[in-house]
């Protein structure tokens, strides 16, 4: 298919969007999950540990009914979202490795007691981690605005495109050709500055204060289900391929032109 008469642009960055969405839709739902964690683990009396006994015990000795609570009370929050399964599938430790730090999943797996340190320790690591939820919302409610605003520009490029690939250009004057041919450079233009801008704003947001540890930049994380890392500079791309065609095919027209 002749790429100056067909178009991607629209479809790929509705795609782009619905996954901002789909990814806010589930940050908001893992905020919510840790707040009622957090309402949990505050009604969970801190026990007394005799004789000044670490949680973190070398003995084999019984778990307390506290730390038994601290468990189904994270299981039935933030490992019971809808997407759980899906986006991390892990085991309870590893879930606390994940979401908190070490010391905090060894206090509660390995551990013996939920003591008062345990505690401080654990409600610190929920407010870190809601923390860097909020700062992911806020990032991703960012990503939206610049992708719309992206959007809109391009896609009056990209119905500019389609107007000019109608036209039957070996029935145009050498002048009107000529003409075609600027406005392309004019298009050009347009796409370097929107390439160029999205360029700088995700190199300036290109961590935020929550991200697994293997993502390399908020946008690959934020499009990481998607077949390109970065969808508007892709659009930029498939648009400058479309002109490109079009100069061609323009040029062609005007080497055999006689008017």
């Amino acid at each position: 298919m002749d790429v100056s008469d067909s178009s991607g642009v629209t479809e790929r960055l509705s795609t782009a969007d619905a996954e901002l969405t789909r990814e806010r839709r589930r940050t908001t739902d893992e905020l919510e999950a840790l707040s009622e964690f957090e309402t949990r683990v505050r009604s969970i009396t801190a026990e007394t540990v005799p004789g000044g006994t670490p949680p973190v015990a070398v003995a084999h000795a019984p778990k307390t009914n506290a730390l038994d609570r601290i468990r189904e009370a994270y299981r039935a929050t933030v490992m019971s979202v809808s997407h759980y399964e899906e986006e991390y599938g892990d085991s309870y430790p590893e879930s606390l490795r994940g979401e908190f730090n070490d010391h905090v999943a060894a206090a509660l797996v390995d551990g013996t007691a939920f003591d008062r340190r345990c505690k401080r320790a654990v409600l610190a690591a929920v407010s870190e981690s809601r923390s860097g939820r909020e700062s992911l919302v806020a990032s991703i409610d960012v990503e939206r605005e610049s992708l719309h605003g992206t959007t809109e520009a391009l896609s009056a490029v990209d119905g500019e495109l389609g107007e000019l690939a109608s036209v039957r250009f070996s029935h145009e004057s050498f002048g009107a050709l000529d003409a075609f041919r600027a406005r392309l450079g004019v298009l050009e233009a347009k796409c370097e500055t929107i390439s160029k801008r999205r360029q700088t704003e995700l190199f300036e947001r290109r961590r935020t204060g929550w991200l697994p540890r293997n993502a390399p930049d908020i946008a690959q994380y934020f499009y990481r289900h998607l077949d390109v890392d970065y969808p508007a500079i892709a659009a930029v791309t498939d648009l400058v391929e479309r002109i490109e065609t079009l100069r061609r095919r323009i040029e062609r027209a005007m080497a055999f032109c006689h008017a």
